[in-house]
């Protein structure tokens, strides 16, 4: 111990007569750390943090084995909750919107519908009052009792202590505060933000449609807790027997059904493996990111532990054994270590919080749970002794090769033969090798983000005003909802600018989709096992197509004519009418039948282009468009078309002009969104623009590592042979003789490191296939890029040394000497 705290003090002293190494070391290390502890914060807080509720290791989510969304119908929740033995709850969550109409103000909230087991799962204490339980949800009209958020009772009602009994009003629907969820507790979800809660039972007053009897009515996801003392092994097996049971009693529903234990919530079963995925590049980059450091401060120390090879000597041949000196430096590279590391601690605190408050892009209450936890001290702890270890270990070999009786005969200075690669030379190598991958992924990310922006995603967002509300939101279901949407269509239509408008139940790239099974007209038996594809569907309502700027390949549009009464019809995809006819010709559609579950046979009256629905990373999936008058649907989003205008100020000022009118119909509708059209597709291209923002950063620090890495090798290189250049400049050497001898081996260095680099980036393709979209490491425009940045940036780096070399007085540096 005594040993150890002299080294420390001798470290110290050593470090205070270098501030500009150490504020560089530092510097580099903290960023490099940084990296991994801010990537790793957000893999903890949206992936592997547990749910914020007691023993959520018993707490998972039922999935289907027959289907990729674990959605479920209430009476198979019903079949699982009453046939089992191995949970001691079953709930059930179902998220949607409603109008919240409380102190004189309407504003549409999102929240849950819960069955009445629901937080008995999640085993959680009230803040205020109580909350909902199986009374509350034991028939439709049970009980009228909502539960707040505390986000929401804070937001909403200024933290009211005196809420619990309230009275407020759901899709104009009474309802009374019963209680507030704790601080901390956001639902089953890790993403989404809940305002209320209520219960599951009074879905068709508050929706305007009962779907909680019907079996093919997926909707729910079903939250379990275990039991304590039941094992998985033993769960799966009654999930299997209540599976079986459900396929015998309702052979038809349930065709195919299996049952299995997932990860709760979104994340973890539709959106987990995609996000781990992306999640996992990133820090795998970043991993790269600290070698590149690691390596650069590698070089620092190894030229630094040359320069000291004098001051080695003189130790060594007072009795200081090797190992005490080699214990030493690895002292000085833990010191500089851990000041890199609290200093990444404090850069990754002040991301990760801003990160926390920050609102992504989407009309989903979305949060980024990403507050940094003591466990991320753990590891930037971990990641700077072993950064310390990795980059201190680096002059081991001088060391133990240092003679110290010639190194003072030489005076410390080196006398290496010039045909051996010295460590620091090799360890630049490897900088610029692994700066490389990451300026690929940088460039690779761009690429995918100028493809993001410019693609064809089938329709037109530019010069198009978006609007959305929900009409049940103001107590308006069936022909009132239908009569409200025609007479405003009617009266935006006229309004000046307006070149088409229409509505429907939702658009593209905005999460707002439904998917139905699609059978040939020749089946008969409508089961799963006989389904032809599913295909995404929307109700949408005359000129439709001409606002959202969607191409009609052939046939006819959607008309009013198109009623209830009228026989079904449907205007389909290219994609629809390719899997189902065979065909790529859009005629042969036009005229043809298909059946689904709800409207039996449907006449195919147009064919559209194919559109990005869900992602802009999809291949071409297919759609059917109904008559909006045959499916009628209270959501509402209204698209009106202006003309063209380069300012923007038309789709601003008309954004407006469709509010002012929809309040003018009804004041108490509350608007979701209304503006242009492309300022709401943020959601769309967000993770191209997470990617490109990570990888940007990753690759300009990469840059500035190798910038550095690069001058420095030059200028010591330069300096150390600075005596040897000026004698061949003064015997009449030509500048590119002198130039080759200063700095050809960095030249050689430089050029076989991009080429490993640009190697190495093709080779992690794959893993760049997870971060970015739609852009390869091996597109020839990337790896131009990359060499031509490293070619410019390493000729910058090495400009000044060379500059210095070919300018040096022979005279006054030999008399200097």
């Amino acid at each position: 111990m005594k040993n150890l705290l002299q080294d420390l003090r001798f470290a110290a002293r050593q470090l205070r007569r270098s501030p500009g190494f150490v504020f560089t070391a530092v510097l580099i290390l903290a960023l490099g750390i940084a990296a991994n502890v801010i990537v790793f914060g957000v893999l903890q807080g949206l992936i592997l943090r547990p749910l914020d509720v007691p023993h959520p290791e018993r707490v998972m989510q039922l999935g289907r084995t027959n289907l990729a969304y674990p959605m479920f119908s209430f009476p198979e929740i019903r079949d699982i909750r009453d046939n089992n033995t191995v949970f001691s709850a079953v709930g059930a969550c179902s998220n949607w919107t409603f109008g919240l109409e409380a102190n004189g103000i309407s504003r549409p909230i999102f929240g849950y519908e819960v069955s009445g087991q629901y937080f008995e799962v999640a085993a959680i204490r009230p803040f205020l009052g109580r909350l909902l339980d199986r009374a509350d949800d034991d028939h439709p009209g049970a009980s009228e009792a909502a539960v707040l958020s505390w986000p929401a009772w804070k937001s909403y009602f200024g933290g009211d202590p005196n809420i619990v009994g309230k009275a407020v009003r759901l899709n104009k629907h009474p309802y009374t505060i019963v209680g507030v969820t704790p601080e901390g507790f956001y639902g089953t979800e890790k993403f989404l933000q809940p305002d209320v809660f209520v219960p599951m039972a009074n879905a068709a007053s508050l929706e305007g449609t009962n779907w909680l009897e019907r079996r093919d009515a997926l909707r729910p996801s079903v939250i379990v807790r275990i039991k304590e003392g039941v094992t998985l092994p033993q769960v799966q097996a009654e999930l299997d027997t209540i599976a079986n049971r459900m396929k015998q009693h309702h052979p038809k529903e349930e065709e195919g059904l299996g049952l299995k234990l997932v990860n709760p919530g979104f994340v973890g079963e539709l959106l987990g493996t995609p996000l781990r995925g992306f999640l996992l590049g990133v820090l795998g980059l970043a991993g790269i990111v600290l070698l590149a450091a690691c390596a650069n401060l590698g070089g620092l120390f190894a030229a630094r532990t040359v320069d000291r090879t004098r001051e080695i000597a003189i130790r060594m041949s007072i009795g200081s054994s090797r190992w005490r000196i080699l214990r030493q430096v690895l002292v000085e590279a833990l010191l500089i270590s851990i000041l890199g590391g609290i200093c990444a601690w404090g850069l990754g605190w002040i991301a990760l919080t801003g990160l926390a408050s920050w609102n992504p892009p989407s009309r989903l209450p979305l949060r980024l749970l990403v507050l940094p936890q003591p466990s991320l001290i753990a590891i930037a702890l971990v990641v700077s002794v072993l950064a310390a270890v990795l980059f201190g270990l680096m002059p081991l070999r001088h060391v133990f090769k240092t003679d110290p009786t010639d190194a003072l005969k030489s005076g410390g200075s080196q006398s290496s033969t010039r045909s051996r690669w010295a460590l620091r030379e090799v360890l630049l190598a490897a900088q610029i090798a692994l700066c490389c991958v990451i300026l690929t992924g940088a460039f690779v990310s761009l690429r995918g983000l100028g493809r993001a922006l410019t693609m064809d995603v089938g329709f037109n967002p530019k010069n198009a005003v978006r609007t959305e509300f929900d009409l049940r939101h103001a107590g308006y279901y069936g022909d009132d909802a239908d009569h409200l949407q025609r007479q405003l269509l009617e009266r935006a239509s006229r309004l000046p600018g307006v070149e088409a408008a229409g509505y429907t139940n939702g658009t593209p790239l905005s999460l707002q989709i439904t998917t139905d099974s699609v059978f040939s007209e020749k089946t008969s038996d409508l089961r799963i096992a006989n389904v032809a594809f599913d295909a995404y569907n929307y109700s949408v309502s005359p000129r439709y197509f001409a606002a959202s700027g969607i191409s009609l390949l052939a046939g006819r549009d959607i008309s009013f004519a198109d009623t209830a009464k009228a026989p079904p019809v449907a205007v389909v995809n290219r994609e629809f009418a390719r899997q189902l006819f065979h065909s790529d010709r859009p005629d042969d559609a036009v005229g043809r039948y298909f059946k689904d579950e709800d409207s039996g046979l449907v006449q195919i009256v147009g064919v559209v282009v194919n559109q990005k629905y869900m992602t802009l990373s999809e291949d071409p999936e297919p759609c059917m468009y109904f008559p909006i008058s045959q499916r009628a649907n209270t959501h509402t989003v209204l698209i009106i078309r202006t003309r063209p205008d380069p300012t923007g100020a038309a789709t601003d000022d008309m954004a407006g002009t469709i509010r002012k009118l929809v309040r003018e119909l009804d004041p108490t509708i509350p608007i979701q969104a209304s503006g242009a059209w492309t300022d709401q597709l943020g959601l769309a291209i967000f993770p191209a623009q997470i990617a490109t923002i990570a990888l940007s950063l990753f690759g300009g620090f990469g840059l500035l590592l190798s910038i550095a890495g690069t001058f420095g090798l030059a200028s010591y290189t330069v300096s150390k042979r600075l005596r040897e250049l000026s004698i061949r400049v003064a015997l009449g050497a030509p500048g590119e003789q002198i130039f080759s001898a200063a700095l050809g081996r960095l030249l050689v260095l430089l050029g076989c490191g991009s080429v490993a680099g640009l190697l190495l980036g093709v080779a992690a393709s794959q893993v760049l296939s997870a971060i970015v979209y739609q852009a390869s490491a091996q597109d020839p425009l990337v790896l131009g890029a990359v060499a031509l940045t490293i070619l410019l940036t390493g000729g910058l780096s090495v400009a000044g040394p060379v500059r210095r070399a070919l300018q040096a007085d022979p005279a006054e540096l030999l008399r200097e000497q």
